[in-house]
C-alpha cells in the first residue's frame, strides 16, 4: 500500500523557523518530525509519496532521497489551483491506479506504532478518529456500527472542545479525487469536509485510535517529545 504524506503546508505557526525550514523537518528528539510521522507506517507500506510545496519542499526531497528505510519515495508538488488538503491529495493523481487503496496522513500527526499495525490488518475505505481536546472550529464526528454517519459543528462556548475528531489518517481510493471540493472555515478545500459531504455514496469506516498527538505549533513540541519517549 502507498502512504501519501501531505507536507505542502507553510507551517506559519512555527515562524520564523519555517521561513527556511519546512515544518516537517523541524527536529524533535533528534529526528525530523516527518521521520517520527512515517515510522509507524513503514512495516505496512510499499511506497511513500510526499506532497510538497515549490518553495522549501526541495529540502524534504534532499532529506529523504529516493529510498528511505528501504521504501521507495516519490514527490509531487501541490499545484496552484487551490489551497487545502483535497487539492494537495489531487496532486498525486498520476501516481495512483483506479482500484488501489492508499493511506493518507498529515505531516504533523504522531501515532502509536502498535495501533497503526492494528488498523492495517484489514483496511477498507475509512478515516482514523480519536477522542481529543481540539479547537472549537474542528468538526466532531458521529459514528454508528463502526462507520461514520456525519459530523457536527460546535458552538464557540469555549476555545477548546472534547469530542471525537478526525486524526488525519485516511484509507481511500482514487475515485474520491473526482468529488467536488468542499471548503472549510478558512476557505480551503478540506479532505474531511469533502468526504463527509459524500458519505452516502462513499461509506467510511471509523478506525478508532486511542493514542494520537498533533504537533500544531511550538507550544506542542515538549508534549511531542514526551509522546515519542513513551510511545516509540
Amino acid at each position: 500500500m502507498k502512504l501519501i504524506i501531505l507536507a505542502a503546508g507553510k507551517g506559519t505557526r512555527f515562524l520564523p523557523i519555517t521561513e527556511t525550514t519546512p515544518k516537517g523537518l523541524i527536529e524533535i528528539e533528534g529526528k525530523a518530525m516527518l521521520e517520527w510521522v512515517v515510522t509507524p507506517f513503514l512495516p505496512h507500506i510499499t511506497e511513500i509519496i510526499f506532497v510538497i510545496n515549490d518553495n522549501l519542499g526541495y529540502r524534504i526531497k534532499e532529506h529523504f532521497g529516493e529510498v528511505y528505510k528501504n521504501i521507495p519515495v516519490k514527490y509531487v508538488i501541490q499545484g496552484t489551483e487551490g489551497k487545502g488538503t483535497l487539492y494537495a491529495l489531487q496532486a498525486t493523481r498520476e501516481l495512483l491506479t483506479p482500484d488501489e487503496l492508499f493511506c493518507v496522513c498529515n505531516s504533523d500527526d504522531l501515532f502509536n506504532p502498535k495501533e497503526i499495525t492494528d488498523i492495517f490488518n484489514n483496511p477498507v475505505p475509512g478515516i482514523g478518529v480519536s477522542f481529543s481536546v481540539m479547537p472549537w472550529q474542528y468538526l466532531g464526528i458521529d459514528i454508528k456500527d463502526n462507520f461514520v454517519i456525519g459530523f457536527r459543528r460546535h458552538e464557540k462556548s469555549t476555545e477548546y472542545i472534547t469530542d471525537r475528531f478526525s486524526n488525519g489518517i485516511h484509507f481511500l481510493s482514487k475515485e474520491i479525487l473526482d468529488f467536488n471540493p468542499v471548503l472549510n472555515g478558512d476557505g480551503e478545500a478540506g479532505l474531511p469536509h469533502t468526504l463527509f459531504a459524500n458519505i452516502n455514496k462513499y461509506p467510511l469506516k471509523a478506525y478508532e485510535v486511542n493514542t494520537w498527538y498533533a504537533v500544531n505549533g511550538p507550544e506542542d513540541v515538549d508534549n511531542a517529545i514526551n509522546f515519542i519517549k513513551n510511545t516509540y
